[in-house]
């Protein structure tokens, strides 16, 4: 038998999870990223001082206590409830990220935050959050879509997790102004060096993803999908919105902050979206398979 996979436990996770990137985005935003310089204490001590930039960073550190124990818990119930071999493997690969990013937050502060090695930080983050969401959603039967909104849901996370990786990048490396006006770049059609290129194809790559957003939603019109597809057509605009301000208010933290948790609201929304398409099937084949073996050949079908 199959067995059921914890998926409260699992959403609860991820919920952990997207506050802890959010803390980690304020930490960004507000430059207290080395408000703890050393690891795996802050200034040699395990309560450290008052101060606004290590008590940012400290209370980041403190929300990746919670989250972990969600996750162990979830890894534990995945082997206890169900006898499935490829949620089983999942969750192991989860609790594999999870110590890479433990290792990959140590190395970014003994380092002095380098900027691969934070926006690899980021991307893992990202990749344990699209986990964690195959997870509790996986084992249902996918909804009844056409094909096309399967693919252009998997061709938008591929798409997606560059941009974001773009963005971090250019956070980390104090790019955000690199092209200070818009929609030029310092005066000019094209950037003149690295940091600016750089910020000039995240940014495009931005309107040419919420082109993908707005078909994405017209092909899920009238389906089951069709609302949350919409929902995320419309965070795309916020979140063009939200980058083009960020840059003409010379980087105003609120406005940094915003654009970064958006911009994770939207991964989370595009992984879901996929997800229910039927896209992830092979990764909780035999839970899907259990559950309604017709309801998902007619999903593959169509």
């Amino acid at each position: 038998m199959a067995g059921s996979l914890p998926r409260g436990w699992a959403w609860a996770t991820t919920v952990a999870l997207f506050l802890l990137m959010t803390m980690g985005n304020i930490v960004s935003a507000t430059g207290s990223g080395l408000g703890c310089p050393d690891w795996p204490l802050c200034h040699g001590r395990f309560l450290p001082p008052a101060q606004a930039e290590v008590l940012i960073e400290f209370s980041h550190r403190l929300k990746a206590i919670p989250f972990t124990i969600l996750l162990l818990i979830t890894v534990a119930l995945t082997w206890r409830r169900t006898t499935a071999r490829a949620p089983r493997r999942l969750s192991l690969v989860l609790a594999a990220l999870v110590i890479a990013q433990i290792g990959l937050g140590a190395v970014t502060v003994l380092l002095k935050l380098p900027h691969l090695v934070s926006t690899a930080h980021l991307v893992n983050a990202l990749l344990i959050l699209a986990g964690l969401i195959v997870l509790a959603e996986g084992p249902r039967p996918p909804a009844l879509v056409p094909a096309k909104v399967g693919r252009l849901a998997v061709a938008g996370l591929a798409a997606l997790l560059l941009q974001l990786a773009l963005g971090g990048y250019v956070r980390h490396a104090g790019a955000g102004l690199a092209c200070p006006d818009f929609p030029l770049c310092s005066g000019s059609l094209l950037p003149h060096h690295w940091e600016s290129a750089v910020h000039w194809i995240h940014r495009w790559l931005g309107v040419l993803l919420l082109g993908v957003f707005v078909h994405l939603a017209i092909a899920a019109r009238r389906t089951a999908l069709g609302g949350v597809a919409a929902a995320a057509a419309a965070l795309a605009f916020v979140q063009v919105g939200l980058g083009i301000a960020a840059v003409l208010s010379g980087l105003a933290v609120p406005l940094r902050a915003t654009h970064a948790v958006v911009a994770y609201l939207l991964w989370a929304t595009l992984v879901w979206i996929s997800v229910r398409t039927g896209r992830w099937s092979a990764v909780v084949a035999d839970e899907t398979r259990a559950a309604s073996p017709h309801l998902t050949g007619v999903a593959r079908a169509s």
